[in-house]
């Protein structure tokens, strides 16, 4: 099956670029194209895209602001961040927003392939050398003054979290829990929502605050 891409940068030069190299991959199609945020969520109702690749700095509508419009109105829809930006304080910030995942612009192309599949099939991915500063801020959270909250999830999907924070696809999971593929993907429905998330990595973060996860 296919992937349908959406592009949104406000450098056309950029994009076509990107589209070019993206067009190269023969289940790849780019089905649209925006140049701001705003251009994008009036386009993207006229199109059905399985991944949208996302600027940060855009006028009318930054990419921030994008994603979560694009998540409240297209929950099924992966946003992918392509960005010049490697600071913690960005990266935090669109994941928070919905973002799927977040990749620098400067990426050898073979890894904004792969990380393009990846996404497309559910899974989150951060830059190589932003894992790191992911991983310290979800530490910094884990080490604050426990709040009281009443656990939502069942013993089994407590489990299940705990593997998503390790950043294990469903299909992994499936194998160390001795599970179907969909029944684990069932279980992933069910902690988004009651935790009150839309996608993977909302749901490690709001675990670590509610302290459901430990990170390492």
């Amino acid at each position: 099956m296919g992937v349908k891409l959406f592009l949104v940068d406000d450098h056309r030069l950029f994009r076509e670029g990107l589209r070019r190299i993206l067009e190269l991959e023969p289940d790849f199609t780019v089905v649209g194209e925006a140049g701001s945020g705003r251009e994008a969520l009036e386009k993207l109702g006229g199109c059905t895209p399985d991944v949208v690749l996302m600027d940060i700095n855009m006028p009318d509508m930054n990419g921030v602001e994008a994603t979560k419009n694009i998540k409240a109105r297209y929950p099924q829809l992966a946003v992918l961040i392509l960005s010049i930006h490697d600071d913690r304080e960005y990266l935090l910030e669109v994941l928070k927003a919905g973002a799927t995942g977040y990749l620098l612009k400067d990426v050898e192309p073979a890894h904004l392939i792969a990380g393009i599949r990846a996404v497309a099939k559910g899974e989150t991915i951060v830059h190589p050398g932003l894992t790191g500063k992911l991983v310290s801020e979800l530490s910094r959270l884990a080490k604050l003054p426990a709040q009281t909250f009443v656990n939502p999830l069942t013993p089994r999907e407590g489990e299940i979290l705990a593997l998503m924070s390790q950043g294990l696809s469903n299909g992994d999971i499936a194998k160390q829990v001795y599970l179907s593929e969909k029944t684990v993907k069932n279980h992933v429905t069910s902690i988004l929502r009651k935790l009150g998330v839309t996608d993977r990595t909302q749901a490690v973060i709001a675990g670590v605050k509610r302290g459901l996860v430990s990170i390492k």
